[in-house]
Formats: C-alpha cells, sequence, structure tokens
C-alpha cells in the first residue's frame, strides 16, 4: 500500500464534517470488536486450561501406558515388568489389580474402581503417594499398622455370616470425593462387595465382599478420579478377591509422554505381540480430550459471529464516511485517481477500527485470564471436573483470533471500498 493511501486514509478517518458522529460510531465499532476479541480468547483460554489442566492430572496421578493379557492368566507379569524396565526411556512398570466394586459406610455407599497396588511399585509410577491430604500412604504396605485405630466397624456380622466370609480389615486409600460420600475419615471401616468370584454358597454364585479401613485420602484435583478411585495393596487384594497371582494389567511411565507411541510399539516389540496389548494415556482417556477439543472448536464458531456482528459497525461507519467524502473523492477521481486507490483507502479506514479493536481486546482478555488465574474462580467440580476455572494463554489462540478478527474486518471494508470507487467526478461536484 503506498504512502499517498495511508496520508489520504489517515486524513479521512481524523477529519470529517460530521467529525462527531463518525467518532462515535467508530467508537462503538471499535468497542463492539474489542468485546468480541476478548470473549473470544478468554473462553477459548478457558478451554486450552482444561485441556491441560486434564492432562496435567492425568499425567501426575495416573500412569503412561498399560500392557494387557487378552487371553488366559496375567500371572506372569514379574517377567513383562523386567522387558519393559529393560526399554530406555521407562521410568518404571507395575502390576495393578483393577476392579469395580460397591463400597458401603453406616452413612454412604457408592460404586467405586479398586486399584490393587504394590505401594513401592507404584510410587515409580504415580505421584498417588504425594497426593494424600489426610492418614498415609505407607499404610498400604503389607503388615504395616501405621498407627491407625479402626473408630467404628459396623454391623457386618449378618453379612459375613451370609456370604461365609472371614472378618478382615484390608487397609484402602479413598478419594475425597469418595469419601465424602461415604462420610467416612481416616480410621473408619467400610465395606466392600464385588462381583466376579467362583464361591458358591450351596449352588449359587456369590459375590466377593469385606470389611476395609480407610487409611488415607488423597486429593488430585480431578473429580473424575477422586470420586471413585480407590487403591488398596496388591497381595491384600489378590487375597480378597481370591484371584491367586493374577493381576489386570502391568502400568508404565515413561520420560516422555507426548512420545508414547513410539514407547507402545516398543512395548509391543518387547513382550512378543499377541496374546499382549498396549493402551496409552491417550486410549484410555480418548472420550475426554475429544469433548474438550470439540467444545473448543464448537465455541470458536458461536463466538466467532460476535466479530461478525461487530463488523456491521465497520460497514456502518465506512458507509458514513464515503457519504462524507463524496466531494473529497470526486477531486481525486477528477486528477486521475484509479478506483483500486479510492478502494485502497477505505478499506484502510476499515482496517484501523479492526486493528484497534483486535488489539483493545487483547489486551482486555490478558487483564480478564491473569484475574482469574489469580482470584481461582470457584466452579462446580461435579460437572467440569475442577474446582476451580483453570486458564492458560497461548500464542496460538491468540494468533488465530487476531487472524480471524482482521480478516473479517477487512472483508467488512468491501462494500463501503467498492461503492466509494464506483463515484465519479461529475456526482461529487455538479453541485459545486
Amino acid at each position: 500500500m503506498s504512502e499517498f493511501v495511508r496520508f489520504i486514509a489517515l486524513r479521512y478517518f481524523t477529519q470529517s464534517h460530521r467529525k462527531h458522529t463518525l467518532s462515535l460510531i467508530s467508537l462503538i465499532s471499535v468497542l463492539g470488536l474489542s468485546l468480541g476479541v476478548a470473549t473470544l480468547i478468554i473462553v477459548l483460554s478457558v478451554m486450552d486450561g482444561l485441556i491441560a489442566k486434564t492432562e496435567e492430572v492425568v499425567l501426575k496421578s495416573t500412569t503412561h501406558a498399560n500392557v494387557y493379557k487378552l487371553i488366559g492368566n496375567f500371572d506372569t507379569y514379574t517377567e513383562v515388568e523386567k522387558q519393559i524396565k529393560s526399554i530406555p526411556g521407562i521410568l518404571g512398570a507395575t502390576p495393578v489389580v483393577f476392579k469395580e466394586a460397591l463400597l458401603m459406610s453406616e452413612k454412604g455407599l457408592a460404586t467405586a474402581f479398586l486399584n490393587g497396588i504394590d505401594p513401592e511399585g507404584y510410587k515409580t509410577i504415580s505421584d498417588l503417594s504425594k497426593l494424600i491430604v489426610k492418614g498415609n500412604y505407607e499404610c498400604l504396605a503389607k503388615g504395616e499398622k501405621c498407627g491407625y485405630v479402626a473408630k467404628n466397624l459396623f454391623e457386618m456380622s449378618e453379612m459375613d455370616d451370609f456370604l461365609g466370609e472371614k472378618p478382615q480389615l484390608f487397609p484402602v486409600i479413598l478419594g475425597v470425593d469418595l469419601a465424602a460420600k461415604l462420610q467416612v475419615s481416616p480410621g473408619d471401616v467400610i465395606s466392600l462387595i464385588t462381583s466376579g468370584s467362583r464361591k458358591t454358597v450351596g449352588e449359587d454364585a456369590v459375590p466377593v465382599s469385606g470389611n476395609l479401613v480407610v487409611a488415607g485420602i488423597f486429593e488430585s484435583g480431578m473429580y473424575d478420579y477422586d470420586s471413585r478411585y480407590f487403591y488398596a495393596g496388591l497381595e491384600e487384594t489378590q487375597q480378597l478377591l481370591g484371584i491367586g497371582r493374577n493381576v489386570s494389567f502391568v502400568s508404565t511411565k515413561v520420560d516422555k509422554p507426548g512420545k508414547i507411541l513410539d514407547f507402545r510399539e516398543l512395548m509391543i516389540e518387547r513382550t512378543g505381540g499377541f496374546p499382549f496389548a498396549v493402551q496409552d494415556w491417550r486410549d484410555l482417556h480418548k472420550t475426554t480430550f475429544k469433548f474438550f477439543r470439540l467444545q473448543k472448536l464448537i465455541m470458536f464458531i458461536i463466538l466467532v459471529f460476535i466479530a461478525v456482528v461487530a463488523s456491521f459497525g465497520i460497514i456502518t461507519t465506512l458507509i458514513m464516511l464515503v457519504i462524507d467524502k463524496t466531494r473529497e473523492v470526486s477531486i481525486l477521481r477528477s486528477v486521475g485517481a484509479k478506483k483500486r486507490i479510492i478502494r485502497g483507502i477505505f478499506m484502510f479506514d476499515g482496517f484501523i477500527i479492526g486493528l484497534l479493536g483486535t488489539v483493545l481486546g487483547s489486551i482486555f482478555a490478558v487483564l480478564i485470564c491473569f484475574l482469574l488465574k489469580n482470584i481461582e474462580f470457584q466452579i462446580s467440580k461435579e460437572v467440569y471436573f475442577f474446582s476451580t476455572l483453570p486458564v492458560q494463554m497461548s500464542f496460538s489462540t491468540f494468533a488465530v483470533v487476531i487472524f480471524s478478527t482482521l480478516l473479517i474486518s477487512v472483508a467488512a471494508t468491501l462494500y463501503p471500498s467498492i461503492k466509494a470507487s464506483g463515484i465519479t467526478p461529475v456526482e461529487g461536484l455538479r453541485h459545486e
């Protein structure tokens, strides 16, 4: 764009016969566009924060990949552990027994997922031991009493007699929201019932049951885990379920989670392939991440219409500017200015409005995002997974929003610019 076009465009924008009217309309256009830009950036930053926070919690509190045996009993997990640990970049591998169960206390009832783990081995693949807010993680170790005393062993004798179980107390660690549902704290006793037992009373199969003592409570920050997961020692879990030395899978942790596909191929190669299979953290949480990314895309498409609506203010401003500058445009046309120069003048004026709105909106969005991060805005974790609103500003989000807004702003200048370039010398000077 030539210096001449920029000079004339700036004069038209700052000097007008209807200066006050145009200034007011221009101000409204800039403010409308800035609010649209700010809304887009804030919402997308929140969605980026949700995705980043989910990945952080997943990678911190759970494993990066699980090795399954598709056919037969998985009682050779010790050999699988050795093979996986020999892969460069593998930080740890440990067996896990995974089972859905029903938990009962005197004051509550909840379904949850039992994880039977080796307490020492699990430290190499998860930060669970660092997430304990009450009690003691070390209580999961076999034979470790930790000084807790069962505060209230409620009446389960009739159930034990019916199921043919011998009363036993296994230490477990509950998620903070699961403990809240059951209304228990360290030292309280709860009861577990789960399916899949081969034991029979007469000719009828009956489920496994047992009494557990709450040895600790953990908080990962993600409601899905804190409300549904609980942990017990591996040997105690195997004994409780009556499954011998079998496990559900071997969990692993890698040093570079972003390259999990490369590690996945190496794990399959080391274990010999079928009947072994590997499921990585992206597969395990695929639905959650797809939901967030789809929601982010939908939010972007919907909120772009705010910028589109704001662009009508640019159209209005330029149309009024064209009407106000009809005489000046006619003079320029009479001295030889081409149509493309006239179009460039008014397109540059519209671009200035769009640029001002975009810059102001970006600054406003940064301020709001910092405010949201510092005040830790509270949200319903039962709905949004987290108790506080996560915000993450990224260059890519700003770039996409700024580019989209400027593109819409330039598109809004096309009609007024074309109308201006169609003005003839006679049309503006006929009354002079």
